[in-house]
């Protein structure tokens, strides 16, 4: 298995594992907790708001999570890098659409204080 070959089966089994932990949030599944789901000051302490933000996180999650699976397919397949470029290519294609899903829900939580 090459370097590219790795990369794509490592952004395609993380982005599976962020869909299969999102889908409980997106479903509105999980209560208030330590632990798990969208945490903020806000969230914590509005039960209404907590399932509301987890669930537009969760569904932004799971959205994110599919983007990672395509842009890794299209990019490792279509225009695979150089192997010391992989490791680089396959952080960013996680990270980013997670932090645009983030910064998303948390500016859904400022505009629904």
């Amino acid at each position: 298995m090459t370097p590219i070959d790795k990369s794509l089966v490592t952004v395609l089994v993380v982005a599976l594992v962020i869909a299969a932990i999102a889908a409980p949030l997106a479903l509105r599944k999980v209560p208030p907790n330590a632990i798990y789901g969208y945490r903020a000051r806000a969230t914590m302490s509005d039960n209404a708001l907590w399932f509301d933000a987890n669930a537009h996180f969760g569904r932004g999650m799971i959205a994110a999570a599919l983007a990672s699976a395509a842009a890794a397919v299209v990019l490792f397949k279509l225009f695979p890098p150089d192997p010391q470029s992989a490791t680089l290519s396959t952080v960013l294609i996680l990270v980013v659409p997670n932090l645009v899903a983030t910064l998303a829900t948390s500016r859904f939580v400022r505009r629904q204080r």
